[in-house]
């Protein structure tokens, strides 16, 4: 389709072209004739560069549509294409990508809530455990020096300083203590010695083994007598068994 604005420069052209033209051979008569003929020409078209009138060129003003432009607009606007990827692809990478940080971030989130639970529970667990321990040395039928330290590994400790006297003391308070959690006796204030073997009767191999321990306590604590080695591991090597008992033997 021909616009207005290239009808004009064609007509233009071809004014120019003859305006131009070397002049023919001809006579005054010839010029003024052509001229009219031009004229006449120009007056049967009409032209809207033409004035009629004025018989001169009239500017012409031509209208642009807006779809136009703004077609135009967007193909001289430079196309993203990075590696024959798309600028919509690139945003759906982008957006996928996204989402794996945030997935991988809250998985880490949920795990290292999950470990700091957990540790919180551990250490509400062993402060309640020593709460609890401290409570059960509390209602010992005797009192020793120190409620918040291992009795095993005090026993142990003083076993390997030649200290048998001693180390029997705290023995026998781990294996009461121990007895308790396992609820296969139950301490309280008040009850002796000879009550806990009696609340053993049932587990006959056990309450041997406690009656052995609580002779050899018994002598030391109370009647201050010396406890040799040989008196002191014929306990200490039952230890394996006496655990083994408890934990079987432990109320369900």
């Amino acid at each position: 389709m021909v616009t207005s604005r290239q009808l004009f420069g064609a007509t233009l052209l071809a004014v120019l072209g003859v305006a131009l033209a070397p002049p023919p051979l001809s006579t005054a008569a010839d010029e003024a004739d052509g001229v009219e003929q031009g004229r006449q020409a120009l007056d049967r078209e009409r032209f809207p560069w033409y004035d009629k009138q004025a018989d001169a060129p009239r500017p012409v003003h031509v209208d642009v549509p807006w779809n136009i432009t703004t077609s135009n607009r967007k193909s001289n606007f430079p196309s993203w294409n990075l590696g024959g990827i798309g600028i919509g692809e690139w945003l759906a990478i982008l957006v996928l990508t996204a989402a794996l940080v945030a997935l991988v971030w809250l998985l880490m989130r949920a795990y290292l809530n999950r470990e700091e639970t957990v540790v919180t529970v551990d250490s509400a667990r062993v402060r309640q455990a020593a709460v609890d321990d401290a409570a059960r040395i509390e209602a010992l039928p005797f009192r020793i020096r120190r409620r918040d330290i291992d009795l095993l590994d005090e026993a142990r400790r003083l076993y390997e300083a030649g200290k048998y006297g001693e180390a029997m003391v705290y023995l026998f308070s781990y294996q009461l203590v121990e007895m308790d959690r396992h609820q296969v006796i139950r301490l309280a204030k008040g009850k002796t010695n000879r009550q806990y073997l009696r609340d053993l009767r049932r587990q006959p191999s056990l309450r041997e083994i406690i009656e052995r321990s609580m002779v050899a306590f018994e002598e030391v604590f109370f009647g201050g007598h010396v406890l040799d080695r040989a008196r002191f591991e014929a306990v200490w090597h039952q230890l394996g068994q006496f655990t083994s008992f408890v934990t079987q033997q432990a109320r369900p």
